[in-house]
């Protein structure tokens, strides 16, 4: 590894990367933080308090990156959308309660990764909840495997987590757009490692003989929510972390009390 090194997350869930400025990438050590997150799922950097410019110009090194579809971007940064909780907010935190794959709902050019970046965080609650697809899918029972390796689940925008987004939207002043839904499957290969694509929050049903549909779909959520496969990711400010939404799904934790700001990119 050429001037940084790795550590694993708890339950080999993400890794951390350690001695690396994020303002003077080479290619070859871009393209390693690619290998890091298709052998991992998650990458997190600690404490490198990037202001805006610096934040989008790493995003653009990764890929294209995307306005997210439901909300504002940034003023002059319109590819960073701002997610914030208030004291005084006392709905379930955006992102919060499901586990989920962001826009699974879109047919095509879905994001790949996902960036965040923490500029307030409270002390002691506001984790973000990685699960591992890569671990979840690999500890599945052979019979389970066969079921699904051909099978195609349907998402949906107005799936269980849109609570979450319509809130947020009623107070950037954006109306709901039309309901989204799209079609994947729910085993992915990533660069040679098979991974539950199942996006808890979104998923409506998964296309397998209707006596066993909705079982499966219930095995599956419960499945990817399991402990063994979970890293609970205590944020300190100035974290970048970046998340591949093929193998890795994600919630936040819940925030009461508190405000807890951060700045998100979706990148292609």
């Amino acid at each position: 590894m050429t001037n940084f090194s790795i550590s694993p997350g708890k339950n080999n869930v993400g890794a951390y990367i350690n001695n690396l400025d994020l303002n003077n990438l080479k290619k070859d050590q871009i393209n390693q933080i690619k290998d890091i997150l298709n052998m991992y799922g998650v990458v997190f950097f600690k404490k490198k308090n990037l202001n805006s410019e610096m934040y989008q110009n790493f995003a653009k090194s990764l890929g294209q990156l995307v306005e997210y579809p439901r909300l504002k971007g940034l003023e002059n940064y319109p590819f960073i959308n701002v997610l914030e909780r208030k004291p005084t907010d006392k709905s379930v935190a955006f992102g919060g309660s499901f586990l989920h794959q962001d826009t699974s709902y879109l047919d095509k050019d879905r994001p790949r990764y996902t960036m965040l970046m923490s500029i307030e965080v409270p002390d002691d609650q506001g984790n973000t909840i990685f699960s591992s697809g890569f671990n979840s899918y690999n500890k599945l029972p052979e019979q389970i495997k066969e079921k699904i390796k051909n099978a195609k689940g349907i998402f949906s925008s107005a799936g269980p987590i849109s609570k979450t987004r319509r809130e947020l939207e009623s107070r950037s002043g954006i109306k709901s757009a039309q309901i989204m839904e799209a079609e994947h499957s729910i085993v992915h290969e990533v660069d040679g490692q098979k991974s539950l694509y199942v996006s808890p929050g979104h998923l409506m049903k998964i296309k397998i003989n209707e006596k066993e549909s909705e079982e499966i779909k219930k095995y599956l959520i419960d499945h990817v929510n399991k402990d063994e496969f979970i890293f609970s990711y205590k944020w300190d400010k100035g974290d970048v972390v970046v998340w591949d939404n093929l193998s890795v799904m994600h919630k936040a934790s819940e925030v009461k009390n508190c405000t807890r700001i951060m700045h998100r990119i979706t990148i292609k």
